[in-house]
C-alpha cells in the first residue's frame, strides 16, 4: 500500500499543471517537462528520501556517460529534456559557472517552493565537463528563489 504524502501543504502534481500567476499555462513548457517533473519532483524523492540529492547527482553523471555528450551539446540537451535554458555565465582556468533559467525552472520553483533541487542537472554538467577537458570535476548548485534561477558551478581539479 502506498504511503500518503508527508506534507499536506506541499504542492501537488495537479497544481503544477495549473496556470501560473502570469497566465502562462503548462502547455507553454516543453513537452517533456511533465514526465521529467513527475519523476524528479514527486516519485524519486518519495523513493529515495534523504538520499535524493546524492543519488540524482550520480545518476546525472552516469546519464552523461551514456549519452556521450560534449560541453557544446549541453544547452541543446537541456532544452530538449525539459531542464531549462542553460548558458555558460563565467569561465576561469579552475571552474565553469552555468546559469539555468526558463519556464521549466520557474515551474520547479513554483511547485517546490520549499527547496527545489537541481542535482541531476549538476551531475550531467559535471561529468560532461570532466569528459571534455579530461580533468576531475565536482559540481555544486545554488538557487536564487527571487530570480527563479539556478547557478551551477563546476570546480576543476587538474592535479
Amino acid at each position: 500500500m502506498a504511503a500518503k504524502s508527508k506534507d499536506l501543504n506541499k504542492s501537488t502534481l495537479t497544481d503544477a499543471l495549473k496556470k501560473s500567476e502570469d497566465g502562462e499555462s503548462a502547455d507553454a513548457l516543453t513537452e517533456n517537462y511533465f514526465a521529467v517533473s513527475v519523476l524528479r519532483d514527486f516519485i524519486l524523492p518519495d523513493l529515495l528520501d534523504k538520499d535524493t540529492v546524492e543519488l540524482l547527482y550520480w545518476a546525472g553523471k552516469n546519464l552523461s556517460r551514456q549519452l556521450i555528450l560534449d560541453m557544446e551539446s549541453l544547452p541543446d540537451l537541456f532544452a530538449k529534456a525539459g531542464f531549462g535554458n542553460l548558458v555558460v555565465a563565467k569561465q576561469t582556468p579552475n571552474s565553469y559557472t552555468y546559469k539555468l533559467t526558463g519556464p521549466e525552472v520557474e515551474q520547479r520553483f513554483d511547485t517546490n517552493n520549499d527547496d527545489p533541487e537541481f542535482s541531476l542537472e549538476t551531475g550531467i554538467i559535471a561529468e560532461t565537463v570532466e569528459k571534455t577537458i579530461e580533468a576531475y570535476c565536482l559540481g555544486t548548485y545554488t538557487v536564487n528563489s527571487k530570480a527563479k534561477s539556478v547557478t551551477i558551478k563546476i570546480q576543476i581539479d587538474r592535479n
